[in-house]
C-alpha cells in the first residue's frame, strides 16, 4: 500500500479508537486523526493523478514551469510542502472530481476549536461531525476505486457506519419535527428542511421543542447535540443566508438581484425577491427598484437577472461594447 494511503487509513483508525474511547482527553486525538486522515485521501488521489516525473505536481503547495526532455512546457511540483485545505478543494474542483466538503470543513472548525481552546460542548456535537464524515471517506475511497469495508479494520469501518446510520434516523426525525412549523414564506419551508442548524454549535439535530407550538412567532428549536433551546423566529435569516449562499455571493461579485433583500420594517436579510414578502415580520408590497435611478423594475426588467432596469443596464452594455471597440480616428 502507498505511503499516502496507509497513512490515511491508519489516520482514520487511530481516530475512531480515540473517539471509542471514554477518556474526554483524547477526543482531540480522535478528531485530528479522522481529519487528518480524510485529507490524507484526497493527498493520495491528487498523487495519482499527477503525471509522472512531475514530482507529484499535483499535491505539491507550489507548481513550477519548466521544459521536458522534448523541450515542451511541463509543470512540476516544487519543495517538500503539500496542499493544505483550501488547495485541496480548489484543485478537486479545477479536476472535476465533486465532493460535499461539509463534513471535512466541520471536522477542521472542531479541531480549532478543541486545539486552541477549552472545548465546552458535549460528546454528541462531535459524535455527529464523527459519523457525517463517514460519508466522506466513502465517497474518497470510491475516487480511488476502492472498498473502505477491505481497507479499513472491521471494527472501524463498523462503528463509522453504526454512527452514520444513526445520525441519519436523528435527522430525519428532526427534520419532520421542523417541518411542521407554520413559515410565513414557502421558500423558508423549503430552506428549513435542509438549511436550519443550531444558533450555537450548528448542528443540524434540531428539533421542535413543543409538537403543538409550530407557529413561527412562538415556536421555539431544541438542540440535541448543545442541547440549547432558541426561538425558531431567529433561525429564519440566517437559514435564508445559507440557503441562497453561492446566489448571493454571485450577486455581490458580479452583480445582478441578489435572492433576498434587507426588511425596511425589521431589518431582517429576509425579504424573499421572488415572493416579494419578509420572512420574518411577514411585510409585503415591496418593489424592487433599479439601484441606479430608482425606479420600480418591470417583469422585463427583473427577467435579466439584474438589479437596474433595462435602459441602464444596457447603457452600462453599451459603454463596455464602446471602450472594448472605440471607432476609428
Amino acid at each position: 500500500m502507498d505511503s499516502l494511503l496507509s497513512n490515511a487509513v491508519l489516520s482514520i483508525e487511530i481516530g475512531v479508537e480515540d473517539f471509542r474511547s471514554r477518556d474526554p482527553r483524547r477526543l482531540v486525538s480522535a478528531v485530528r486523526n479522522v481529519q487528518a486522515g480524510i485529507l490524507l485521501l484526497c493527498k493520495e488521489k491528487l498523487r495519482r493523478l499527477s503525471p509522472p516525473s512531475s514530482d507529484e505536481v499535483l499535491i505539491k503547495a507550489r507548481i513550477l514551469p519548466g521544459l521536458d526532455a522534448a523541450g515542451e512546457l511541463a509543470f512540476r511540483g516544487h519543495g517538500e510542502k503539500t496542499v493544505d485545505e483550501q488547495q485541496i478543494v480548489e484543485r478537486f474542483g479545477q479536476l472535476g472530481i465533486r465532493l460535499d466538503w461539509g463534513p471535512l470543513r466541520k471536522l477542521t472548525a472542531h479541531r480549532n476549536v478543541l486545539e486552541h481552546y477549552r472545548f465546552s460542548g458535549s460528546r454528541e456535537e462531535l459524535r455527529e461531525v464523527v459519523a457525517q464524515s463517514a460519508t466522506m471517506i466513502r465517497r474518497l475511497f470510491d475516487v480511488l476505486g476502492m472498498d473502505p469495508a477491505e481497507e479499513l479494520e472491521g471494527d472501524c469501518w463498523e462503528f463509522l457506519l453504526e454512527n452514520e446510520a444513526v445520525f441519519q434516523e436523528e435527522l430525519a426525525r428532526c427534520r419532520s419535527s421542523t417541518q411542521t412549523i407554520r413559515w410565513r414564506s414557502p421558500t423558508m419551508a423549503r430552506a428549513a428542511a435542509t438549511d436550519l442548524v443550531c444558533a450555537v454549535c450548528r448542528s443540524e439535530l434540531v428539533e421542535l421543542e413543543d409538537p403543538d407550538d409550530v407557529d413561527q412567532e412562538s415556536a421555539r428549536l431544541k438542540c440535541r447535540a448543545c442541547p440549547m433551546t432558541f426561538p425558531a423566529k431567529g433561525q429564519i435569516w440566517p437559514t435564508l443566508v445559507q440557503h441562497f449562499g453561492r446566489d448571493l455571493n454571485e450577486a455581490a461579485t458580479q452583480g445582478g438581484m441578489p435572492p433576498v433583500l434587507k426588511c425596511r420594517a425589521c431589518g431582517e436579510v429576509a425579504v424573499v425577491v421572488d415572493e416579494g414578502v419578509c420572512a420574518v415580520c411577514g411585510m409585503g408590497g415591496y418593489e424592487l427598484r433599479c439601484e441606479v435611478c430608482n425606479e420600480v423594475l418591470t417583469d422585463e426588467d427583473r427577467g435579466q437577472g439584474d438589479s437596474r432596469c433595462l435602459q441602464h443596464l444596457d447603457a452600462e452594455i453599451a459603454l463596455f461594447s464602446r471602450d472594448r471597440h472605440p471607432p476609428p480616428d
